[in-house]
């Protein structure tokens, strides 16, 4: 009955951590993914894989630092796509302002003899000057087989919030190959988690990768198999490159792939509409 033993090693900071997950078939043929070692099995029915993925250690932040006699407030934006900020000091002439900060750079906002004052700030990954013009994306699973769209946009299940409302759900078979929908650059992955389940619980545990258009646009793949990710953040990829394996990991019912095409918003995130593109030219609204 067992098929695999995953060792999943991630590491965050200088420190690691080690998790076995367990992955086999049961009597009805289905995938089980559990981190319980079945009872039922011999040391020689398993083989163990080691699966180590490295996770950024900081996300966006604001400092201040001294550069000889001034103070200087600094906007640090670690990922591999713009981000904008929101600052709120009684320093600042209307006592707050926005500032965008290019993808992995470091920005200098406010420049002062005086000692920098207490300060709140916010973050949103993304440009608001982003602009989507009615590109047609490519359908994001590589495959020879037709795959059934369960939700599409304003779906009532899961797409009447503003990030998904213009999202689609295809139900896929657990492994199906998960493909850029258009090109861009890899701006976050994350293929760690194991489990899924129709739980509030599993709100922020799925898995996906996300990617970046010229536009200034990105794309989220989620619900991906744990530990199938094919790329980094950082990588060029053109439409049709495989990204990942469909998985049901997180807020989730079954196996399937969430796409959906976002961008920042006044310090939101929302999903705008797009069509699909067949590989014949036929455009479609999913």
């Amino acid at each position: 009955m067992f098929i695999r033993l995953i060792v999943l090693t991630l590491l965050i900071s200088t420190e690691a951590f080690c998790q076995e997950i367990y992955k086999y078939k049961d009597e009805s043929g289905k995938w089980v993914f559990t981190d319980k070692r079945p009872s039922d099995i011999n040391d020689n029915e398993f083989e163990s894989v080691e699966y180590k993925r490295e996770v950024i250690e900081s996300a966006p932040r604001v400092f201040s630092r001294n550069a000889g006699r001034m103070n200087i407030l600094v906007a640090d934006n670690p990922y591999h796509a713009p981000v904008e900020f929101l600052i709120k000091s009684s320093q600042l002439a209307d006592g707050s302002n926005k500032y965008v900060v290019p993808a992995a750079s470091q920005k200098d906002l406010y420049t002062s003899p005086q000692q920098i004052g207490p300060f709140r700030y916010r973050w949103r990954l993304g440009d608001p000057s982003a602009s989507e013009h009615g590109h047609l994306y490519k359908f994001p699973v590589s495959s020879k087989f037709f795959h059934r769209i369960t939700q599409g946009f304003n779906g009532s299940f899961s797409h009447s919030k503003r990030p998904n409302i213009y999202a689609v759900d295809i139900a896929l078979p657990v492994g199906t190959d998960i493909s850029a929908a258009r090109d861009g650059v890899v701006i976050w992955v994350k293929d760690d988690y194991h489990m899924g389940g129709k739980n509030k619980y599993f709100l922020d545990k799925a898995n996906y990768v996300k990617v970046l258009h010229e536009d200034g646009t990105y794309a989220t793949y989620a619900h991906i198999l744990i530990g199938t990710a094919t790329v980094k953040p950082g990588d060029m990829v053109k439409a049709g490159d495989v990204l990942a394996r469909s998985g049901s990991s997180g807020y989730s019912t079954g196996p399937h792939l969430h796409f959906a095409i976002r961008k920042n918003v006044g310090l939101k995130t929302v999903s705008i509409p797009f069509k699909f593109i067949s590989d014949s030219g036929i455009t479609y609204t999913p």
